[in-house]
């Protein structure tokens, strides 16, 4: 055997095992098991040696493209527009007819009604019993007659929603609004002493 065929039986031997390692032969006819290799005999000069590298696979027969295969419902193939029938009479509508069309309403103005008057507050059920009445300061003293408790107000203090607005000697004026009530002081009326005989 002719000395530089060794290193070209390594080298296809080689190139065999890495193709087979990097799985490049698809199948097992894609690429041949057995290596042609010339005999010493067959071998001429060496320019007419086999090239080892030029070697490849046999090529699979191309295979046409199709589409994948659906899977799920066959329906959601089908586009919504070509269900007419669906949207005409639809399932879950128990007249089987669309629901009328939205239509966006003209706007409404709310008339808010005018609120009713206040009931006007009765004057608070106060008897005057004293007034103090200085040089900058006024204050009236009163008696509550629901519960017979003692009230000291100012001038322009407020007890109930009315206003102490005028503090004199005799007299005190309370106003809610544009109404007012006028308080006087009572005087004290002396029991009258049994005749004498």
């Amino acid at each position: 055997m002719s000395g530089w065929l060794r290193p070209t039986r390594w080298a296809a031997l080689c190139a065999a095992a890495a193709l087979a390692a990097q799985g490049i032969a698809e199948s097992p006819a894609a690429t041949s098991s057995r290596m042609d290799i010339l005999s010493d005999d067959a071998a001429g000069s060496p320019a007419e040696g086999i090239d080892v590298g030029a070697m490849r696979p046999i090529a699979a027969p191309a295979q046409p493209v199709s589409k994948p295969v659906p899977r799920g419902n066959p329906l959601w193939a089908v586009p919504f527009s070509a269900l007419t029938a669906t949207q005409e009479r639809p399932v879950f509508s128990a007249s089987r007819r669309p629901p009328p069309r939205a239509v966006a309403a003209s706007p409404v103005e709310e008339v808010q009604a005018p609120l009713p008057p206040k009931p006007a507050e009765a004057p608070p059920p106060l008897l005057l019993v004293g007034a103090v009445v200085g040089e900058g300061d006024a204050i009236a003293i009163l008696v509550n007659r629901t519960d017979q408790s003692v009230v000291r107000l100012r001038q322009g203090d407020t007890l109930g929603g009315w206003s102490l607005t005028s503090v004199q000697p005799r007299e005190v004026t309370f106003r809610q609004g544009d109404r007012s009530e006028m308080y006087l002081l009572q005087r004290k009326v002396e029991p009258a002493s049994p005749p004498v005989e």
